[in-house]
């Protein structure tokens, strides 16, 4: 059953909350969780403080929301790209590539994760926020994974858990290289070297 349509005011809404989020992730790049405010965030996002609160109880609301939208965001980017059946050894190609993709596209987002990520582990009694994160990430590539024709139809039976944990683990190491240095091509050639790793050891 499909979803009634949203009402001009809930759109407007959506596009408000969307606009702090995209805010939210912008100033925690550049300054840090620790230097991010609820007034920077409603600032960069053209809003009044009051705005922002009546969306956000406060900035602990305002970092567990963004951990949530950038989840759903590579959620959504991935279901779309990945529509067409493909076996499991093309899929770890393109999922790889993708993701390098997107990272070189966004790197605040990047930003973002991490420092919220350092943030939990070094803020006591938050240390559940960096797992999760963790967590959820994980599930987005075992998802993904998962999904080849081959393995979905029992043709090959990997260990979908290994892989997307050698996968997501692999790859951390080569975003912050790209994050520190800006250099594409020794990205792409690192990506290529755990695309051929994961296949070989997982296939």
């Amino acid at each position: 059953m499909s979803k009634p349509p949203k009402t001009k005011g809930e759109e407007k809404r959506e596009e408000k909350r969307e606009a702090i989020m995209a805010a939210a992730v912008t100033v925690i790049a550049r300054e840090g969780v620790h230097g991010t405010t609820t007034r920077k965030i409603a600032g960069e996002a053209s809003v009044n403080l009051g705005t922002l609160h009546y969306y956000f109880d406060g900035k602990d609301a305002v970092l567990m929301n963004v951990l949530t939208h950038l989840v759903a965001k590579s959620r959504e980017s991935l279901a779309a790209y990945f529509s067409t059946p493909e076996r499991l050894h093309d899929r770890i190609d393109h999922l790889l590539t993708f993701i390098r993709g997107e990272v070189e596209r966004s790197p605040d987002e990047q930003l973002a994760l991490f420092n919220l990520t350092l943030y939990a582990l070094s803020t006591p009694g938050s240390e559940w926020l960096a797992k999760r994160k963790y967590e959820e990430y994980l599930d987005l590539y075992r998802s993904v994974l998962a999904d080849a024709s081959d393995v979905r139809d029992g043709s090959i039976k990997p260990d979908i858990d290994g892989l997307a944990n050698f996968i997501f683990t692999g790859f951390v190491g080569i975003l912050l290289q790209w994050l520190a240095t800006a250099n594409s091509f020794r990205s792409r050639q690192a990506v290529q070297s755990l695309i051929i790793a994961a296949q070989r050891t997982y296939l």
